[in-house]
């Protein structure tokens, strides 16, 4: 090799080692230092819905599930009328809807309309005593907004005991309904369980029966696809021959590891006590029913208790899916408030019976309460002993204010309002009348109810705010 060819090969090596140094800088750069991206940031818009009218569902007349002559065993039909009571801060009107099977239990659609984007503040609630062969007691329900979700805690299936899913759809489209019931053994399956259909502004009647016989505890979860809707579950009593009370169950609150029953009354305590002696009586003992519809069991404790702190404390354990009733021995009259605190979500509701000296049997389902939010109307049906329950379940106090106009008011909102304290812990219990509307302001996360009280008849129910007119929303294109 001649001294130019070898330089010029050194120079040649030397070129390509200085290339493939500056391309590993160039490389390790790229790895380094982010390269530029082309981005397109979706624009989002948030958008506030009209607000839309307010309702609400009445269940409407107490049902049987025969004509008054004991005929037509599988078809509803309605014992007497039930007296609805309204009122709102703005205009509202009522319509009935069809009733189950073809009969007269007149469900009804109140209706108050919004105005210049002003929400009013609506509240309807129905009451009726039934007294007509095996039928025979008192019965109150709220009447509620309709909704895709319910939690049923009552009722019984066993022998003397009926109880009657009703389903009311107030829309105008049809609604598809599914059903989950757990009892005291577990789930319950059975045909014709879930794809129940609902007409347009209708009511339907679900025997609990249809799914399976001999259930003590049932606890019933109903969900709607479509149409939203109202359900309540009616339960009648006949021990042998004597009729044992009637009852309307509102919802009670979603699965929560707190929950609240406010209302439980007890009253005529000593004939309770005499009752219970007799076979076939022993549901007429006060009782809290609770569910954990989860896959995981545990101890919960309860605290039962009056306005004045009168009550009994205890813990119980309670299994995973399934329903449990917890005896509640010993209280003295009164109206109490039911505790629940628990390591898992649970579904809770009480029972509670009433034997008048002249004999006269009555029970009330009381369920649990969501805690309230925003301002809240209240509107008292007809009945004996009312009272409004105001619970405070946190430990701090808080302060409402209460507004109770009397009926007869023209219009609602314009009592004086009275600020009430209610002690971390405690309930707070506001005397009312029937027809009487009662507003409340600033409660938010406090707990309400309702409980009437007499001989021979009780009811209890919980009070709910309204759900949001219209919420916020982003809309991405």
């Amino acid at each position: 090799m001649t001294e130019r060819s070898a330089a010029r090969t050194t120079g040649r090596v030397v070129v390509g080692v200085v290339g493939l140094a500056v391309a590993a800088l160039v490389v390790g750069a790229a790895a380094v230092v982010p390269l530029p991206a082309l981005r397109t940031e979706p624009a989002g818009q948030l958008v506030t819905p009209v607000p839309v009218d307010q309702q609400r569902v009445c269940a409407g007349s107490v049902l049987r599930l025969s004509d008054a002559g004991g005929q037509q065993a599988t078809t509803a039909s309605a014992v007497g009328r039930a007296e609805v009571d309204r009122g709102s801060t703005g205009d509202d009107d009522v319509e009935a809807l069809a009733g189950a099977d073809g009969s007269s239990s007149s469900p009804q659609l109140v209706t108050a309309p919004v105005v210049d984007d002003d929400v009013p503040l609506v509240a309807a609630a129905q009451s009726q005593v039934v007294d007509s062969d095996d039928l025979v007691g008192f019965a109150s329900a709220p009447c509620t907004e309709p909704t895709s979700s319910t939690w049923l805690v009552g009722g019984s299936t066993e022998t003397g005991r009926v109880s009657l899913i009703t389903l009311v759809n107030p829309t105008d489209v049809n609604s598809t309904v599914d059903l989950s019931i757990w009892a005291e053994d577990g789930t319950v399956q059975g045909p014709g369980i879930d794809g129940i259909v609902v007409a347009p502004r209708s009511q339907k009647v679900v025997p609990l029966s249809g799914f399976a016989t001999g259930l003590a505890s049932p606890v019933v979860h109903v969900q709607s696809r479509g149409g939203r809707i109202v359900s309540t579950l009616q339960q009648s009593v006949v021990r042998t021959l004597d009729p044992g009370g009637v009852d309307i169950v509102s919802g009670s609150a979603e699965p929560a590891t707190t929950a609240v029953v406010p209302g439980l009354v007890v009253r005529d305590s000593a004939n309770l006590e005499a009752a219970l002696a007799d076979e076939g009586s022993a549901d007429l003992q006060s009782v809290l029913r609770v569910l954990v519809p989860g896959d995981t069991g545990g101890t919960v404790t309860v605290d039962v208790a009056t306005a004045d702190g009168t009550g009994t404390s205890f813990e119980t354990e309670v299994g995973a899916g399934r329903v449990t009733d917890v005896p509640v021995d010993g209280l003295a009259d009164g109206i109490y408030t039911v505790r629940v605190e628990s390591p898992v979500p649970v579904v809770v509701g009480a029972r509670s019976s009433t034997v008048s000296g002249e004999g006269a049997v009555d029970l009330a389902w009381a369920s649990s309460a969501s805690a309230l939010e925003g301002d809240t109307l209240v509107q008292v049906p007809a009945g004996e002993g009312a009272v409004l329950s105001i619970v405070n379940p946190s430990a701090d106090a808080a302060t409402a204010s209460v507004a109770v106009e009397a009926a007869g008011d023209d219009a609602a909102g314009q009592a004086e309002e009275e600020p009430r304290e209610v002690p971390g812990g405690s309930t707070v219990e506001v005397a009312v009348g029937a027809g009487d509307r009662v507003t409340l302001r600033g409660a938010d996360g406090l707990r309400a109810g309702v409980s009437f009280s007499a001989p021979g008849a009780l009811a209890s129910w919980a009070v709910t705010s309204p759900l949001p007119a219209s919420s916020p929303v982003t809309v991405w294109p």
